[in-house]
């Protein structure tokens, strides 16, 4: 079991350490937003394509429930968050938007491909398709509705802003779905459904550019690291609460309840137990928000899952 664990979690701590070390070695000079555009607009794009397109229709019958399962584990963490960021810390909406989609949205894009591979194969690759494509349409609106109703109340009388919700709501959803992370999955469930066989020569092409996902996700969820300031308090402490204790439990009571299969429910805790995401933070930046705790939250939850992600391998990788 210790050679298991390690070969699933060293590569990938390994990998995000080298980011790590080359964002504090360089001073913030690399280049993040460039690594970023190339990871959420191409690689991971094209091999969530490839992967979903190339599945049975038995296949993504049997993952409906992990959808709920998944949509569970991020919300409930989310709403504790935004209510006790609001309500005892007393943070202004904009900043407790960021805090609780950092929490609410575990690191599927850059953790999960690597993590599940190694713990379970390639029969993995849907659930983590599934597990991108849920956060990006359920955590995204939650995000920018919040940060846009924040933005419209700094510049308008509240009564206003709130008549302005629907539009809010629209023009999030709207944004949700135009991004290549959310259209591209879509768009190879549309193909596994209709039976269509993508021509060899096109699956070769973009699977070019999709086999870099892994490494090149992880060497920048690194550079992230890198570049959050750390200052441990309250509010980081309760973000990894809910984040490295609260999600995998929260997944394990899900999966029992809804009696996934083992191997599914496997996938599903596991994916739980991935630590805190980065599009909390990256959501923030253009509205100008900048919380100390949410990237405090980020490098702490990721140092602390290598406890929870072992631990949620020792109880569910194995019959």
């Amino acid at each position: 079991m210790t050679s298991e664990l390690a070969l699933a979690l060293v590569p990938v701590f390994f990998s995000i350490g080298a980011g790590y070390i080359a964002g504090k070695a360089k001073n913030g000079a690399m280049p993040l937003s460039s690594i970023n555009t190339m990871l959420i607009d191409y690689a991971l794009p094209f091999a969530l394509f490839l992967y979903t397109s190339k599945m049975q229709r038995a296949s993504l019958a049997d993952h409906l429930s992990l959808i709920v399962v998944l949509i569970g584990v991020m919300l409930v963490p989310y709403v504790g968050s935004l209510l006790m960021s609001r309500f005892v810390f007393r943070s202004d909406l904009a900043h407790a938007a960021v805090r609780a989609v950092t929490i609410g949205m575990p690191n599927f894009a850059s953790v999960g491909l690597p993590l599940l591979r190694a713990v379970y194969g390639p029969d993995s690759d849907l659930s983590v398709a599934i597990a991108v494509t849920t956060a990006a349409v359920v955590m995204s609106p939650a995000a920018l509705v919040l940060l846009e109703r924040a933005q419209s109340s700094a510049k308008t009388a509240d009564a206003t802003a709130a008549q302005d919700g629907n539009g809010l709501l629209l023009k999030a959803l709207r944004n949700t779905f135009v991004k290549p992370v959310v259209l591209a999955p879509l768009a190879g469930v549309v193909v596994s459904l209709a039976g269509w066989h993508l021509p060899v020569l096109l699956v070769k092409s973009l699977d070019i550019i999709g086999s870099t996902t892994a490494g090149l996700a992880l060497f920048s969820t690194g550079l992230v690291l890198a570049a959050q300031p750390f200052r441990l308090d309250a509010q980081a402490w309760f973000g990894v609460l809910l984040s490295n204790v609260v999600q995998p439990l929260l997944a394990f009571a899900l999966v029992g309840l809804l009696a996934l299969p083992r191997s599914i429910a496997g996938q599903a805790v596991l994916l739980a137990a991935i630590p805190a995401g980065s599009f909390g933070i990256l959501f923030g930046l253009p509205y100008g928000v900048k919380d100390t705790s949410a990237g405090t939250t980020l490098v702490a939850s990721s140092v602390l899952s290598a406890v929870t992600l072992a631990v949620a391998i020792v109880v569910y990788a194995h019959p």
